[in-house]
């Protein structure tokens, strides 16, 4: 009976354990959601402004809010008199009364808008003719920016320096061979021709007229020629007739 008491005792221990490990949150589930909440936040970010009204002014008179985003006035009266804030777009006919009721002198209250519609909007006292009294300023509602998401630049990988090798020599230019200057002739002066010895004309002998016996030797001669040419043109003339009649 005692063994089985104690196994219960064990059991109901082992139980216990297992359920406060159950609700005990883990470290990452913890992380998560601290993750989850601050993301929120960050997405969805609160614009809060502060303003003051007093106779007869507001401060400051002048804002600059985003579109579509919610606004929290956080707005005191530090005047002696009632006041209340309105918010008015003319030219779309819009007008929002931020307080139900008008703060008293010292009290400040606060009230969340979203503006859904830019341009230039008009907030004033809307309490008696304070507005008239000069109790009125500005807010300009224009669409927020779009954050570009950086990208992280990207590293590109370098290739490795090759390890320099030996280049092959590059052949360095023959010259072309030029023309070889052709050597001027040299003018080698002409002999000059050595003077022709004049002819020495040669003593023709005189003829003596022979007399006697030589002149009648040269007479006959003179004859014979003659009678030679005689016969020799006679020889001719018979054969050139004969030729005719044959």
């Amino acid at each position: 009976m005692t063994i089985v008491r104690n196994r219960w005792s064990h059991l109901a221990v082992f139980a216990i354990v297992g359920l406060l490990a159950l609700l005990v949150p883990s470290p990452a589930s913890a992380a998560r959601s601290r993750l989850g909440v601050e993301t929120r936040f960050q997405g969805a970010p609160d614009v809060t402004v502060t303003i003051t009204l007093t106779e007869f002014s507001i401060t400051p008179s002048s804002l600059s809010v985003p579109l579509g985003e919610p606004v929290t006035f956080i707005v005191t009266n530090t005047g002696g008199a009632q006041h209340n804030l309105e918010v008015e777009l003319e030219a779309q006919g819009i007008e929002q009364r931020l307080f139900d009721t008008n703060l008293m002198p010292g009290e400040t209250r606060q009230a969340t808008f979203t503006f859904t519609a830019p341009g230039q909007w008009i907030m004033y006292c809307p309490v008696g003719n304070h507005r008239a009294l000069g109790m009125q300023g500005t807010i300009s509602v224009a669409q927020a920016a779009t954050p570009t998401p950086t990208v992280a630049p990207t590293t590109t990988p370098q290739p490795a320096t090759p390890t320099p090798t030996a280049g092959t020599p590059t052949p360095s230019p023959t010259a072309a061979p030029g023309p070889s200057p052709t050597a001027a002739p040299t003018l080698v002066p002409s002999p000059t021709p050595p003077p022709r010895p004049s002819a020495t004309p040669t003593p023709r002998p005189q003829v003596v007229p022979a007399t006697g016996r030589a002149q009648r030797g040269s007479s006959t001669l003179v004859a014979l020629v003659g009678l030679a040419l005689l016969l020799a043109g006679g020889v001719t003339s018979a054969w050139a007739a004969r030729r005719r009649l044959s």
